[in-house]
């Protein structure tokens, strides 16, 4: 058996099909014999190759389309006529449709994710989750998000809580809050997600931070290592500088806090364990704090109050010294 066709489109077009149906040991010759006899035969064979790829690499439905045409064609095809019978496979008309399937079916591809996964922690818990393109992510307590891996970019959704992320290089990475937009490449930074406020600090690298539901460059801000910016009501506050050991301190155990309102720092301690503590009055759960702490702890957080603020605890009750 011989193909002779000059076109070497049209040559390499033929030997795929017949490729999928079998080939015999002396059409396997031939086959490697056409191959290596013109660089343009070999350009013609790597680009069918491409093309069939994509095909295979679409989503069930639309690979399962252009299968079926191709299984019918082969099963048309005579020699005297394959050449004609491509021709007229593929007219003007022809190929604009399938143009606009391709195009139709690449959005899908593109859209449709390659991984999917949702992780919550309970009250108390901590979890790390390694993630297919090498990225690692660590959800503190009480915490919940969606993860979804797509073939031009990588998107997690904080629904409540905070998590450490450390994104190996490659396509955008975004962590989506229903305050903030956190674009990057490559870094390690976490993202916290309580009480409508979202807070972004870098310990390494960089990152975007983009108010919702704007994305706009205006709206947001780079940040760099040690730095941090918080939002609120769709705002982003100035930025602040923190140290980088101290991002995700809760990861080592520990609650730092850097003038926090007391009843801040009462309600972090409870998103991991109940306190039993209560404030007698808000004015004095408005006095400021600083320290860090052990978050299985609380005594150590409870015999400091009264020596850094005029407070004094009964019972867990919280009042003025």
């Amino acid at each position: 058996m011989h193909i002779t066709h000059i076109d070497p489109d049209t040559t390499a077009a033929e030997w795929l099909l017949r490729q999928e149906h079998g080939l015999s040991p002396d059409e396997q010759l031939h086959f490697q014999q056409w191959l290596a006899s013109h660089p343009a035969h070999q350009q013609a064979w790597q680009g069918m190759q491409d093309i069939n790829g994509l095909i295979d690499a679409m989503p069930a439905a639309c690979g399962q389309h252009f299968s079926k045409q191709r299984k019918q064609l082969a099963a048309q095809e005579k020699r005297a006529r394959f050449k004609q019978q491509i021709q007229a496979y593929f007219s003007p008309r022809r190929l604009a449709g399938c143009a606009l399937a391709v195009l139709a079916c690449s959005y899908l591809w593109l859209s449709t994710p390659s991984y999917q996964q949702q992780i919550h922690t309970a009250r108390g818990q901590m979890l790390e989750q390694q993630l297919p393109d090498g990225s690692r992510i660590e959800l503190d307590s009480d915490s919940q998000l969606e993860i979804a891996l797509y073939r031009d970019k990588r998107e997690v959704r904080l629904i409540k809580g905070q998590a450490m992320f450390y994104v190996s290089k490659g396509r955008p990475f975004h962590v989506l809050t229903d305050q903030a937009k956190v674009s990057v490449i490559g870094t390690q930074f976490t993202v916290r997600n309580i009480q409508q406020q979202t807070q972004v600090a870098v310990q390494s690298g960089r990152v975007a931070v983009y108010a919702k539901p704007s994305s706009s460059q205006s709206a947001g801000v780079i940040l760099q290592a040690g730095e941090t910016v918080s939002l609120a009501n769709h705002h982003l506050a100035p930025v602040q500088f923190i140290a980088p050991e101290a991002v995700g301190s809760w990861r080592q155990g520990r609650l730092t806090f850097n003038n926090t309102k007391l009843i801040d720092a009462i309600a972090e301690f409870e998103r991991y364990a109940d306190t039993g503590l209560s404030v007698a009055t808000p004015k004095l759960g408005q006095l400021r704090i600083s320290g860090s702490f052990e978050i299985n702890k609380l005594k150590q957080f409870t015999r400091a109050l009264p020596q850094v603020l005029p407070v004094q605890i009964n019972n867990g009750a919280i009042s003025k010294q």
